[in-house]
C-alpha cells in the first residue's frame, strides 16, 4: 500500500561532518520498483513477519529501504541532510527513542518518532518531505510511516546511510571467522595474532551484540548494547582485502546448515563476493576470543567489516554508532 501524509515541521539537528562512504549493490533490484512521490511510502510487514531489521537509506536517491530478517518489508521517501549540513554515511545504531522529543539545537522545533543514531545530533524523526535534502543532518520520514517504524526497531537496531542505492544479499560466510581453529590457520600461513584480549561481558549483560574488525587496528571489537565488553588481537594474512561491509545474522540457515547473513557492501567500487567469500581464510582469531563470542552471536548480531581504524573519528566517544 501506499501513503502519503505530509508534515510540516522545522525540526532538524546539526552536523558538520560530510559523507564519506558510498554502496554499491551487486543487484539492486530495488531501482526496478515505481518511483514514489515525496511524503509516500510503502509498508508490508507481513513480507516477514519476524527477525532481525536493518534499515537503509540512500541519500542520492532519498529514499530508505527496510529489511528484516533479509526481506525488504517498506521502503519511504525521505529528506536529508542539505548542502553545508549532509547527512553522515556510516553504519550507526539507534541509541535513544522517543515518541515526542523537541530539539535541542532549533528551540521549540518538535521531532515525532524521533530515533537517535550520533549524541552529536543525528536522529530520524517525523518531517517536511519537500522532495530534496533539506534538513539539518537528520533524516526526515512521511509521519506515519515514522510511527510504524518506530513499533519495529529498537535501541540497538541498524541504520546503514549510505550515498547510492544498495540492497543485502544473503551469505554464511562470515560465520566461518567464528570456527576458525588454531590447526586450521596455521595450514593457511596466517601467525599467530599477537596483543592482549580484553573481556569485560559485566560492562552490559544484555541487549543488542556487535563485532567490528578493523584490518588496519588488527583487532576485533565486540560491543553490547553500545557498551564495549572486549577486543582482541586477529592476524590477517599479508596482502589480504577487506571486504568493506555489514554482516547481519539472520534467523534461517543456508543450504549447507549454517547461519545465514545478510551482507551489505560498504565498498566505493564494485562489490567482491571472492573478498566476503575469502575472509575465514585470510583472518586468523585466538581460540579463547572466538570462544567467548560465539555464544553471544545469534540472529540480529551485526558485524562490520572495515580497512579503517577504530578511534573517535570512526566512531563516537560513547558508543559503537558509525564506521566513515
Amino acid at each position: 500500500m501506499i501513503r502519503k501524509r505530509p508534515v510540516r515541521l522545522l525540526a532538524a539537528l546539526t552536523l558538520a561532518a560530510a559523507a564519506s562512504l558510498s554502496v554499491n549493490s551487486c543487484a539492486p533490484s530495488t531501482s526496478t520498483q515505481s518511483k514514489l512521490a515525496p511524503g509516500q511510502y510503502e509498508w508490508h510487514p507481513e513480507r516477514s513477519p519476524k527477525g532481525p531489521v536493518l534499515m537503509v537509506v540512500s541519500i542520492d536517491d532519498q529514499m530508505t529501504y527496510v529489511y528484516r530478517n533479509g526481506v525488504q518489508i517498506a521502503r519511504s521517501t525521505v529528506s536529508t541532510g542539505r548542502p553545508g549540513k549532509e547527512t553522515p554515511t556510516g553504519v550507526f545504531t539507534v541509541l535513544q527513542r522517543k515518541v515526542e522529543h523537541e530539539s535541542s539545537i532549533y528551540k521549540g522545533a518538535q521531532m515525532p518518532y524521533m530515533q537517535r543514531l550520533t549524541w552529536s545530533g543525528i536522529a530520524m524523526h517525523a518531517g517536511d518531505l519537500p522532495g530534496y535534502p533539506a534538513s539539518g543532518g537528520c533524516i526526515r520520514l512521511p509521519y506515519a510511516f515514522s510511527q510504524k517504524l518506530y513499533g519495529i526497531m529498537h535501541n540497538g537496531a541498524t541504520v546503514a546511510i549510505t550515498k547510492k542505492n544498495a540492497q543485502p544479499s544473503q551469505s554464511s560466510r562470515p560465520a566461518g571467522i567464528l570456527l576458525a581453529s588454531k590447526g586450521a590457520s596455521s595450514e593457511r600461513a596466517i601467525p599467530n595474532p599477537s596483543g592482549e584480549i580484553v573481556w569485560n561481558p559485566g560492562k552490559s549483560r544484555s541487549g543488542p551484540f556487535s563485532i567490528l574488525i578493523s584490518y588496519a587496528d588488527q583487532t576485533v571489537y565486540v560491543w553490547r548494547n553500545g557498551v564495549q565488553i572486549g577486543q582482541s588481537p586477529i592476524a590477517i594474512r599479508p596482502g589480504a582485502r577487506p571486504p568493506e561491509g555489514v554482516f547481519m545474522m539472520l534467523e534461517n540457515k543456508d543450504s549447507s546448515g549454517l547461519p545465514a547473513w545478510s551482507a551489505l557492501s560498504l565498498s566505493g567500487g564494485s562489490s567482491r563476493g571472492n573478498a566476503v567469500a575469502a575472509m575465514r581464510s585470510d583472518l586468523r582469531m585466538p581460540d579463547e576470543f572466538a570462544r567467548k563470542i560465539r555464544p553471544l552471536v545469534t540472529p540480529g548480531t551485526i558485524l562490520v567489516s572495515t580497512s579503517k581504524s577504530s578511534n573517535k573519528s570512526t566512531r563516537s566517544n560513547r558508543n559503537f554508532d558509525i564506521i566513515r
